[in-house]
């Protein structure tokens, strides 16, 4: 569905970064015809309710919202969480669109849950770092489904390796391609991008456009082609 000047994104960046690591999605969304909105958040002084609470939703209820206005959400890694927080208790009138996320620890951190007794870790990340283990107390694993509409992308093709023993070949060197599956997710991509650098990636940057106008990353015709496609002429 082609957007309209009333349809609004709203960006969430991830655990340690600002709206600048997002810069290339604002621009791009908007040169799609979307309204922009970022999120900037202290990521790594509060938890992720606090964030929900005292930073997500105060920009939500300042959005001007006339009829027929959908407001989309597209977020990295921490933020994903911080928007299934939020979905999880939503208005069930507010105007929700469709979601994309991007690297998101939907099922914990395996990186957190090793490294998370360490005092300089704990210093440096904050309170977050105890919500994002991986046994069922997390965080993470204690939201439901997402909303109607969500689609996830993965990467697989890590730029720093120093976790790879722990994570195993298929990561994006933070997050496990099979950590960010989770229930009620209407679309699942794995790409070869990094977990940091991921948003910058024009293919990534498609797909998201892709997704918030019709739902999927792939189109039906691209589906098509693929399933006529025969052995010898792939």
């Amino acid at each position: 569905m082609k957007p309209t000047q009333r349809d609004i994104v709203v960006l969430i960046h991830g655990l340690g970064r600002s709206p600048r690591s997002l810069l290339a999605l604002r621009f791009w969304l908007w040169r799609a015809g979307y309204r922009v909105i970022s999120v900037s958040y202290p990521s790594r002084r509060v938890t992720v309710q606090k964030a929900v609470d005292q930073w997500l939703k105060p920009v939500l209820a300042k959005l001007r919202l006339t009829k027929g206005t959908r407001v989309h959400f597209v977020t990295h890694s921490l933020g994903g969480i911080l928007f299934r927080a939020w979905a999880e208790n939503r208005d069930p009138s507010f105007p929700l669109g469709r979601t994309v996320m991007l690297g998101p620890p939907n099922q914990g951190s395996e990186v957190l849950a090793q490294l998370g007794e360490s005092p300089w870790l704990r210093r440096l990340l904050g309170p977050v770092i105890h919500e994002l283990g991986v046994d069922e107390t997390s965080t993470p694993r204690r939201l439901g489904a997402v909303p109607p509409g969500t689609g996830i992308i993965m990467g697989n093709k890590p730029v720093i390796t120093l976790f790879r023993d722990l994570l195993g070949p298929e990561s994006d060197g933070i997050v496990t391609v099979a950590g960010g599956w989770v229930a009620g997710q209407a679309d699942f991509m794995v790409t070869q991008a990094d977990h940091t650098f991921m948003m910058w990636r024009p293919r990534v940057l498609r797909a998201v456009e892709r997704f918030l106008k019709e739902g999927a990353f792939i189109s039906h015709t691209e589906w098509a082609m693929a399933d006529n496609l025969s052995p010898a002429s792939s």
